[in-house]
């Protein structure tokens, strides 16, 4: 009887070991790797006189929306690499962030 229960003990100890290594290993491997932010500037349209919503996310109409940048006006900006700039009202992209944007500004006199 003593080594029945010796061997019970041995057993669910060792069991509880592989699914404690097993369970870490799950969440390291189910960490996701934080996104590479960038900081930018947008510029208003100038004497074209428009004024523009601006919102930033994964697709036009998600994330962050919406910031008015006005003709005359720089605005900052921070986004994830990989995401839009989007016209808010529109809901057209103007520009894909990518990490050589990092401290630049865009001009949206380019786009409208």
């Amino acid at each position: 009887m003593k080594k029945t229960s010796l061997f019970l003990v041995a057993l669910m100890v060792a069991v509880s070991v592989v699914f404690a290594s097993s369970s870490l290993k799950t969440e390291k491997e189910l960490s996701v790797p934080s996104a590479e932010r960038v900081s930018f500037k947008i510029k208003g349209t100038g004497s074209k006189n428009i004024a523009v919503s601006i919102g930033i996310g994964s697709q036009p109409g998600s994330g962050a929306c919406c910031s008015g940048v006005s003709p005359f006006t720089t605005a900052s900006f921070v986004g994830n690499v990989g995401d839009v700039v989007y016209d808010g009202k529109t809901r057209r992209v103007i520009t894909k962030i990518s990490s050589d944007m990092d401290g630049t500004t865009l001009d949206l006199a380019q786009y409208y």
